[in-house]
Order: structure tokens, then C-alpha cells, then sequence
């Protein structure tokens, strides 16, 4: 369970990572403003906000 807790948060920031840089790649193209904020903030999600999640579970765990 302990190789989970570091593999799952690094592949998130990875597909958050891509995900942002596809929403600037249509921001620059310009064509689909939803596609862009979409991407964007589901990006973001999975690079702030997930992995503290996964972190935070893991603090959990060590005081019990």
C-alpha cells in the first residue's frame, strides 16, 4: 500500500501537468473556451488538490 501513496500523487501531477499544457495550447489556438478552462482546471485539480489529499491520508495513517 505504501508504493500507492507516492506513485499515485506523481502520476496525477503528470496528467495534471499535460492537462494544463493542452489548456494553454487552446488558449493559444483560440477556438473552444470551454475545451481551454476545462483542461485547465481539471489540470490544476490534479496538481494541488489531489495530491494533498493523497498526502494527508498518509499523515492519517502514521499517527495511528
Amino acid at each position: 500500500m505504501g508504493i500507492y501513496m507516492v506513485i499515485v500523487p506523481m502520476i496525477s501531477m503528470m496528467l495534471g501537468l499535460y492537462l494544463v499544457c493542452l489548456g494553454l495550447w487552446e488558449l493559444r489556438v483560440g477556438l473552444d473556451r470551454k475545451r481551454f478552462i476545462t483542461f485547465s482546471f481539471t489540470g490544476l485539480f490534479l496538481i494541488f488538490i489531489l495530491p494533498d489529499m493523497f498526502g494527508f491520508q498518509l499523515m492519517i495513517n502514521n499517527f495511528h
